[in-house]
């Protein structure tokens, strides 16, 4: 053959075109010699040949070599697609591929749907709290909005370099000011669902603390009443035996017996009374204790940020603040993301 060496090795597109190019679309030459024209070594040259036979698009007899397809730009680019080197089984890597590319893009079409319906959700119970005197209104137009702005996003990724420039600034905005209602209204729920959960414990909390410390003040002063009527007639009899009367101690004594003995099996019953409501005390506390280690790791996120322990509402506010930036905009992301069809270079 009178062909030269080309100044700079053939890229595989070229050097399919090149094989194209020959009358009929046939040569009969070796893999070396191939090889030589196209810039390639012996070892690519074997392999491309392989590779391009396996996925159809060459026939080998013997030392000639038959093109089989047609000479269109689809068919260029899967002949590029499948120019990567073979396995050791010789299956081509154009299949796994596209199945692989497939996969990714049904997988991140059906989170952002998911993401989407999360945060259409949170957002429109959280807009029905503020709009509260127009429920379903609020609802339906939340839900119609949420889908437009899934369709906008979508019918962009589709038509960015055909549709008209205002048309493309018009609906980028829009779809801008719906992320930005929809991030109020999950703002809104999440915050009324912190508030709510912890107003529900400190007020049941609030309601039996009062009521037991009522109790516990009440039972104090009763046992302490009776501590002290007992130590009158103790302090009676101990006089009256330290002025040397014994038998004035003695008939306090057998007068004060029945009495003492009752005022003892009542403080006794009261001191027990007392210490069951101790217990009941020392239950809320735990309760209270074991509501404030829910906000637990809220407390240490605080303090990683330099926000005082104290200050709980701001790292909730925190907490909700990036819940809110990465909800609903994920979920336009990869509907974006599942409707860009990328071309990927062949490596050499």
């Amino acid at each position: 053959m009178t062909e030269s060496v080309p100044p700079h090795p053939f890229d595989d597109r070229e050097a399919l075109t090149w094989l194209r190019s020959q009358s009929g679309g046939r040569v009969t030459v070796s893999a070396a010699e191939l090889g030589r024209l196209w810039g390639w070594n012996r070892m690519r040259t074997s392999r491309r040949l392989k590779s391009w036979e396996v996925a159809g698009l060459i026939r080998r007899n013997a030392e000639a070599i038959i093109v089989t397809t047609s000479v269109t730009p689809g068919v260029t680019d899967d002949m590029q697609a499948v120019t990567e080197p073979v396995g050791v089984t010789g299956v081509p890597n154009l299949k796994a591929r596209r199945r692989s590319a497939t996969l990714v893009r049904l997988a991140a079409f059906i989170v952002a749907l998911a993401l989407a319906g999360v945060s259409a959700t949170f957002s429109i119970d959280g807009l029905t709290a503020i709009f509260a005197g127009a429920f379903w209104p609020v609802v339906i137009m939340g839900a119609v909005l949420e889908a437009g702005k899934l369709v906008a996003a979508a019918w962009l990724t589709e038509h960015w370099n055909s549709a008209p420039s205002l048309l493309r600034l018009v609906l980028v905005a829009m779809i801008g000011v719906l992320m930005g209602l929809n991030a109020i209204g999950v703002f809104g729920f999440l915050t009324r669902a912190h508030l709510d959960h912890m107003a529900s414990i400190d007020l049941a909390l609030a309601d039996r603390t009062a009521d037991i410390e009522t109790h516990l003040a009440i039972q104090a002063r009763t046992v302490a009443d009776l501590d002290r009527r007992i130590a009158q007639i103790d302090t009676a009899i101990e006089e009256s035996t330290r002025l040397g009367r014994p038998v004035g101690a003695m008939t306090i004594a057998d007068q004060k017996r029945r009495e003492r003995a009752e005022i003892m099996a009542q403080r006794q019953r009261e001191a027990q009374a007392l210490g069951s409501l101790q217990i009941e005390k020392a239950k809320i506390d735990a309760q209270r204790r074991r509501a404030e280690a829910e906000v637990g790791p809220l407390r240490y996120l605080a303090e990683v940020v330099g926000i005082p322990a104290t200050d709980l509402e701001r790292a909730v506010r925190l907490v909700t603040l990036a819940l809110v930036a990465v909800l609903d905009p994920m979920a336009v992301a990869l509907l974006l993301a599942a409707g860009v069809h990328t071309r990927r270079e062949d490596p050499r």
